[in-house]
């Protein structure tokens, strides 16, 4: 078995911040490993979530989908959901698909 070719590393910023950044791909397969991470800090985080993907270099329909139920969870949560400092190719797919348009992002 090969180890998921994404790390997930969490930084809280102040007591109701916290920044997550990823690096790696994000595809079917490592949205399996770190997605129970991200839910859990959802749970912990008092008002805003931070998501860094300056280092993300693929993102594929599985990574959209779990921005979107991040999204949901975070608004359930009373959270702000942002995903920032997203690269080229990631934020191609992110802005086809409309993720840009019901979660704030900031593009690299």
């Amino acid at each position: 078995m090969t180890t998921p070719q994404i790390s997930l590393t969490t930084t809280p910023l102040d007591h109701s911040t916290t920044a997550v950044a990823l690096a790696g791909e994000l595809d079917l397969y490592t949205v399996a490993h770190i997605e129970a991470e991200l839910t859990h800090l959802t749970r912990e985080t008092e008002h805003e979530l931070l998501v860094d993907l300056a280092k993300v270099t693929f993102c594929d329909s599985s990574g959209v989908a779990l921005f979107l139920r991040m999204h949901r969870r975070c608004v359930a949560a009373g959270v702000r959901l942002s995903l920032c400092r997203i690269q080229r190719l990631p934020a191609r797919v992110i802005r086809a698909l409309g993720v840009d348009r019901a979660v704030p992002c900031s593009f690299a």
